[in-house]
């Protein structure tokens, strides 16, 4: 319990006491010194004896709130509570404040306030939150005050709270970038793909027919029938897709976009200045993964396959195996949104080693990884080939900001100091194209896309196996 003065003490204290000082210095003797005496100890009497009334009326107020919100990066969010009043008197009115960390703004004002609460009653409020960065946040405390019986006092107490937000990724801008992909707008996944050939899954044995392939002949229940029986097979509809996000250290790596090229920044997007002018919204790489793997998701569980999450860095830490709908959806979206960059190398090797031990079943693994180092990049090539003849693997990662050709239209430099930084995005845009072909060799596709296209990237890669039926 806590207290401290109201506007009503400092207006008293400017009428009474400050005259009732005055008259004493200007008064040593006489009637003007009792009177000054006089009123100087009833104004401190009557403040004492209203704190000393007052500092229970918070005694019988009761907090309510839920114990889990869940919110979207960059989205307002709304966290109701109730308060109640168990007591005997009458509260004017309540004002109720959240300690917030900096990770979120209060929309609004920061103070809130609800009117007269009698005995019994209850009374909703709420606060509206602006989450800036995703992840798990506590809020755990909500301070409460009201005034005093005769109002020259702020009585204060704080009352624990344990409530668990969520906040998640915003997908809102990658969905957007996606409605050109399919037929129906803002359903991912949502339209009819031609699949070539005849499938893989097994469907039913029947009697040879002219024209059917050798190669489709059951020999051993042609032998049991003492006739040709052909096999018949049918398009795989369910198939294994895994995303696998690599959080190490290189995941870290800034992406950083003009805020003329940008526009509005989102939410949670720093706001850098740079010294020589102009304004850049500044993410990380590992955003951009996280909100891959989720689109993937969405796209995967519309098209009807399963869908699993794999998380590393110097050790495998979340394994979701592959499954289907929206409770598993929901599984794999709060497996990642926690995901912080490792300051750690990837240990490529025990990630492969886990693979091959866990997936037995072919299934289509989109990696997301950075191979912008050289010596991550030879680590990852040596470990691949322990899965590569099992699995189909897809690799993406966002392609550098200056690694493009030198010369082109995205490195055209303007002074010496940008040739010098095309020539070094030059050798490594050579090297990336250089660890893609020794990539291909092993049957892995490597795609270099820019950030805002990496959602597209994956998921064009996604569809155009499942129409091949490659796995």
């Amino acid at each position: 319990m806590r207290f401290a003065p109201n506007s009503a003490l400092l207006w008293a204290a400017a009428l009474v006491a400050v005259p009732a000082v005055t008259a004493l210095v200007y008064f040593p003797d006489g009637p003007g010194h009792w009177a000054g005496w006089l009123a100087l100890a009833g104004f401190v009497a009557v403040a004492a004896i209203d704190l000393a009334l007052s500092l229970g009326r918070l005694d019988g107020v009761r907090l309510q709130a839920p114990e889990l919100l869940r919110a979207t990066k960059g989205k307002v969010v709304t966290l109701p509570f109730e308060l109640g009043n168990a007591g005997t008197e009458t509260l004017r009115w309540l004002r109720h404040g959240l300690p917030i960390s900096t990770d979120f703004r209060i929309e609004g004002g920061v103070v809130g306030q609800v009117g007269s609460l009698a005995p019994g009653k209850v009374q909703r409020a709420e606060t509206d939150l602006l989450p800036l960065r995703r992840g798990q946040f506590w809020i755990e405390a909500l301070h409460v005050e009201t005034p005093s019986r005769v109002g020259w006092w702020l009585i204060r107490r704080r009352y624990p709270l344990k409530l668990e937000l969520r906040v998640y990724p915003d997908l809102a801008a990658e969905r957007r970038r996606l409605s050109g992909i399919f037929l129906h707008r803002g359903n991912e996944g949502g339209h009819a793909v031609r699949q070539v050939g005849k499938g893989r899954e097994f469907e039913q044995l029947r009697e040879y027919q002219p024209g059917d392939d050798y190669i489709d002949i059951d020999w051993k229940a042609t032998a049991r029938r003492n006739r040709p029986v052909t096999r018949t097979y049918q398009i795989e509809r369910t198939q294994e897709v895994y995303v696998i996000v690599d959080h190490s250290r290189l995941s870290a790596r800034e992406i950083r976009v003009p805020v003329e090229e940008a526009g509005e920044p989102a939410a949670g997007d720093a706001v850098v200045e740079y010294a020589a002018g102009g304004d850049v919204t500044v993410t990380t790489q590992l955003e951009r993964f996280l909100h891959c793997a989720l689109i993937l998701a969405s796209v995967a569980e519309r098209q009807g396959d399963l869908f699993g999450f794999i998380s590393f860095a110097d050790q495998v830490d979340r394994f979701i195996r592959s499954g289907g709908g929206r409770e598993h959806y929901s599984i794999v979206r709060d497996a990642l949104y926690t995901l912080e960059p490792k300051p750690v190398a990837p240990d490529f090797e025990q990630l492969m080693v886990t693979l091959r031990q866990r997936l037995t079943r072919r299934a289509l693994l989109v990696m997301l990884v950075d191979l912008s180092d050289p010596l991550t990049a030879e680590h990852f090539y040596e470990s691949i080939p322990l899965i590569s003849r099992q699995h189909l693997i897809l690799v993406n990662m966002v392609r550098p900001e200056k690694a493009h050709p030198l010369f082109s239209a995205r490195s055209r430099p303007e002074k010496t100091a940008d040739l010098y930084e095309s020539l070094a995005g030059h050798f490594q845009w050579n090297e990336l194209g250089e660890i893609g072909r020794k990539l291909s060799h092993l049957g892995v596709e490597l795609g270099l896309p820019d950030h805002e296209e990496l959602c597209a990237e994956a998921v064009t890669q996604y569809l155009n196996v499942k129409k091949r039926q490659l796995i």
